[in-house]
């Protein structure tokens, strides 16, 4: 669920804008601004490619990885990593390609950036031991299903680096049906996100756990800033994330380039704000960002609680993505998508989005708001229109259809200390699914547990889930990413290559006949009204059989100092740091480095002490 994370935003498909003058702002050794954010919350994971238990937690990812293209604000797709991309014929195998080229860029150690990075990346997502819900989004390219499936290796994948700075992809046979640069397009707009960033595979493979247990050794930088420090806390200890500007992007010239021409602050400070007390209890964290907004000491902030920085002056845009409800269909409970049904037609959706404020706006279908239709500038929620109707009376209907009109079951939800908004939301809604005659339990998962996917939806836990609670956040702009997964075969689910005939289904563990079909005919049409008429199918089909219902859409909402400008924001409302200017920033820079000699002289005589 949405908490007051503040800078941390720079997202997915986004950060492409470079500072387009020569000068600087630099005077002798001076690095530039260190600027300070407010955070309430540190990432489960920093692999890209992974599920989120926050929506947004997965937003870190666009400081520390860079991708091939972007989607700007104006909703339009503009190259970032790549500086060229296209359609071309191969005459040889004659197979439909295309190409990205790449521009220099480098690495956070000082590696230049090549294609290998992306493709190692983007097999590994497709690999059948990979969970990652973005999987499908990469099945035009030929032989890519049967890679996941087990059924052929990485080695089949129509997917090469030709050289260091060029990746060419070939597609499925038949799916480019006409218009070769048309499909170019759409692919690279499909890439214009943060789980298809590059990654360094001799830091993945041989560091054990590298995206959850996090040593900043081993999260190597692609983007703007690399991971300095990371603090997760501890007794009446503070609890933050230090990024530093990447002296390696697009500079390609280090001796002589300019330091701050790519990106112009040296710092971004994520502070948590609150400590944890002896009980593990987090204290003040959004009563201490408030008073330090109003300060003048914070700087930025994003998807904060109304109610605490209610004087603010606050702007949003549609953040493409969701709060989901998922329903185990393997519990007899909820085998019958009646029972499911009902039990999405009895919530008031307007009620929940109360709960969530910061902008959430009632779910009207599974997919978000701000997904693209068709091209650029039209709505696929617009088009699709409200398929989520609260009618009690018709919920006991189908439950009494159903002939189900009790049971005991629990809500999952990850537990948010502080705000403790997905508790409130969870019992608002078992209190409505209680009045159809259920026993409805609530149970909250602590928030920073990196293995609550793992415990409650890969069965690591004693007792599967009933009901589980998550963010679905895959901000992207096609709707296939959000109906796609629960395909069979589509899911991005892991598959035991041991048994060919075996396959996860969603987690959810749905799987429809009819919809797995009209999946893979949306998956393999390249035209654009076509599949946009079988995603609405499928859609309907989702809402209509409810595996997972959708609750709310997020928005993402964002103040910003009088003092930070040149702060821009992407399509997706996520903001661009790489041109911030922070007035006075020297004076700033002076004051924290005051700030942390006093903290560490503290900290020295504490340990004297003791």
């Amino acid at each position: 669920m949405r908490k007051v994370l503040c800078l941390l935003l720079i997202s997915c498909m986004l950060l492409g804008t470079l500072v387009a003058c020569n000068r600087t702002t630099l005077e002798g050794e001076e690095k530039g601004a260190m600027i300070k954010m407010g955070v309430a919350t540190l990432p489960n994971t920093f692999d890209p490619s992974a599920y989120s238990v926050d929506a947004d937690t997965s937003k870190v990812y666009s400081l520390v990885y860079s991708t091939l293209t972007a989607i700007n604000g104006e909703g339009e797709l503009e190259g970032y990593v790549a500086d060229e991309w296209g359609y071309f014929y191969d005459d040889i195998y004659l197979e439909d390609k295309m190409y990205f080229t790449l521009e220099e860029t480098g690495w956070s150690d000082g590696r230049a950036l090549s294609a290998d990075d992306f493709v190692y990346a983007w097999k590994r997502i497709l690999s059948p031991d990979n969970n990652s819900p973005y999987a499908a989004l990469l099945y035009c390219i030929k032989n890519a299903k049967n890679v996941k499936n087990g059924d052929m290796t990485s080695d089949d994948l129509g997917l090469v680096a030709a050289d260091d700075k060029r990746i060419e992809v070939t597609f499925e046979d038949g799916y480019v049906n006409k218009n070769g640069d048309e499909v170019a397009a759409q692919f690279a707009e499909a890439v214009a996100n943060v789980a298809f960033a590059p990654l360094r595979e001799d830091k993945v493979e041989n560091a054990e756990e590298w995206s959850t247990k996090v040593n900043v050794s081993d999260i190597l930088s692609c983007g703007p800033f690399f991971l300095r420090s990371y603090n997760v806390g501890g007794k009446d200890s503070e609890r933050y994330m230090e990024f530093e500007r990447n002296k390696h992007f697009f500079r390609n010239d280090e001796e002589n380039d300019i330091l701050d021409k790519a990106v112009v602050p040296h710092k971004i400070i994520c502070e948590l704000n609150g400590s944890v007390n002896a009980n593990g209890e987090e204290v003040g964290s959004l009563e201490q960002l408030a008073a330090d907004y109003k300060a003048g000491n914070v700087y930025y902030l994003a998807e904060f609680n109304p109610n605490t920085y209610g004087s603010a002056s606050v702007s949003s845009k549609d953040a493409l993505a969701s709060y989901v409800y998922y329903f185990n269909t393997e519990n007899k409970l909820f085998e019958s998508k009646e029972v499911r049904k009902a039990l999405s037609m009895a919530i008031d959706r307007n009620e929940i989005a109360k709960i969530v404020g910061c902008g959430a706006t009632a779910a009207t279908g599974f997919v978000p708001n701000g997904v693209f239709n068709t091209t650029s500038g039209s709505s696929f929620r617009s088009k699709g229109g409200n398929l989520y109707k609260t009618d009690v009376e018709g919920a006991k209907a189908l439950l009494k259809q159903a002939k189900v009109t009790s049971g005991s079951f629990t809500i999952s939800y990850v537990e948010e200390k502080e705000s403790g908004v997905n508790k409130a939301v969870a019992e608002y809604v078992a209190s409505v699914w209680s009045g159809l005659g259920f026993d409805v339990k609530v149970k909250g998962e602590a928030q920073d547990n990196a293995y609550y996917l793992q415990s409650l939806i890969y069965g690591t836990s004693n007792k599967p889930f009933d009901v589980l609670a998550m963010d679905l956040s895959l901000s992207s702009t096609n709707a296939l990413a959000y109906l796609a997964p629960f395909a069979s075969g589509f899911s991005g689910g892991s598959v035991d290559i041991r048994d060919e005939a075996f396959v996860d289904a969603h987690l959810t563990h749905y799987n429809s006949e009819e919809y797995n079909t009209l999946a893979e005919q949306a998956v393999y049409t390249s035209d654009r009204n076509k599949k946009a008429e079988l995603l609405h199918k499928l859609e309907n089909l989702l809402v209509e059989d409810s595996p997972a219902i959708a609750l709310v859409f997020y928005k993402n909402s964002y103040a910003v100092s009088s003092k930070l400008s040149d702060v821009e924001h992407y399509y997706n409302g996520a903001p661009n740091f790489n041109k911030a200017e922070l007035e006075g920033w020297r004076d700033i820079n002076k004051k924290i480095e005051q700030e942390e000699e006093a903290k560490n002289a503290a900290a020295q005589q504490q340990a004297q002490g003791e």
